[in-house]
């Protein structure tokens, strides 16, 4: 019997025609582990990117196995767990950004707290080397957690009559929302003995992966040569004129520090300290609409000009495979940089041209 199974569809072989091109910004509508490969080998100085993190964020195929397995279709994963998926598309696209990036170029990558290693281990099969990382510590993340004695209040087949709970009139960034007003009081013995108990901690740090292709003999040949191979200090120095460090605070998080440790040496602990103060969260002006669609995890642009401006050379090209809403290509384009962007969904397009446009 003949096997029902269409084959892999032909990889492309040269690059699409841009959806979007000027003379600040290219953007691609494809899959970045196809595309990337297509792009001219050495040509990029550094890549800024806030890609997927294999959680399943919001049920969003593109955050899940499912999806990464789109992107790995010439590759059998038939035998892997959702895990080894992730790293293994991790490994993909960072195999082909290994090849676009000049020697000595630089990449800053979010992860996410539960799988970062699965991200790092791709980089690094990939051929990248691991530099650092920076904590970028926020105030904004909600527990995904399981109230577990409400969990097994409904196991037994019981509700409680008292539980409160209020949904939104409208959906926000994430769907509808829904807010628990009042826990209720357990029914069974075994609610009771687990109130209080529940799955997860409270997000509130991302980690930013920074790795470099390899130089090409000594950093300082490479540098002359290729233009990249070190990261701009006085560039990126805040907080009179500090050294930047791997620890970046939103406003909410130095705040707090302030209020715990009042001052030292005259002045706030996360002024004297080298703490970079983002926005908490993006603004109503940093989340674009188009069409009805917004893009669900939005990182703040302060944040982004900062990670642009430490790994970039003045005037270099700037990658960033996974565009999303664009906060990275706008974050590039403000500071004079030009931008090489990759979009698998097309309905994100216009957001990245709403931001260009303004």
């Amino acid at each position: 019997m003949p096997d029902p199974t269409p084959p892999p569809a032909a990889r492309l072989t040269e690059l699409p025609e841009p959806v979007f091109v000027d003379d600040r910004a290219t953007l691609y509508l494809g899959d970045a582990v196809e595309l990337l490969p297509l792009l001219p080998a050495a040509s990029i100085d550094a890549l800024v990117t806030d890609p997927p993190y294999g959680l399943s964020f919001n049920g969003q195929a593109w955050d899940d196995a499912s999806g990464f397995r789109e992107s790995l279709i010439h590759i059998d994963t038939s035998g892997m767990s959702a895990p080894e998926v992730f790293e293994t598309w991790c490994t993909a696209w960072a195999a082909g950004a290994l090849r676009a990036l000049k020697p000595g170029a630089y990449v800053a990558a979010f992860g996410g707290a539960r799988t970062w290693h699965r991200m790092v281990r791709g980089i690094e099969n990939a051929g990248f080397e691991i530099r650092d990382q920076i904590a970028w510590l926020h105030t904004t993340g909600m527990p995904k957690s399981m109230d577990l004695s409400h969990a097994i209040d409904k196991h037994h087949g019981v509700q409680r009559t008292d539980r409160i709970v209020q949904t939104a009139d409208r959906d926000g960034v994430l769907g509808a929302t829904r807010t628990v007003l009042s826990k209720g009081t357990p029914v069974t013995e075994d609610a009771a003995r687990w109130e209080g108990w529940g799955t997860a901690l409270r997000p509130a740090f991302e980690p930013i992966i920074i790795a470099r292709k390899p130089p090409e003999g000594n950093v300082v040949r490479n540098v002359l040569e290729h233009g990249v191979g070190g990261i701009n200090i006085d560039g990126a120095r805040f907080a009179d004129d500090r050294w930047p460090m791997n620890v970046a605070f939103d406003a909410g998080q130095a705040d707090a520090l302030d209020l715990l440790t009042g001052t030292w040496q005259g002045g706030s602990l996360s002024r004297k300290f080298p703490i970079f103060r983002f926005d908490h969260k993006p603004p109503t002006l940093e989340r674009p609409r188009a069409f009805g669609v917004s893009h669900t995890t939005v990182k703040p642009l302060a944040l982004m000009r900062w990670l642009v401006t430490l790994v970039t050379p003045p005037h270099g090209v700037v990658l960033e495979p996974f565009a999303g809403s664009g906060t990275t290509v706008e974050a590039a384009v403000s500071d004079g940089y030009r931008v090489l962007c990759f979009e698998k969904d097309a309905s994100y397009v216009p957001l990245v041209q709403s931001r260009l446009d303004r």
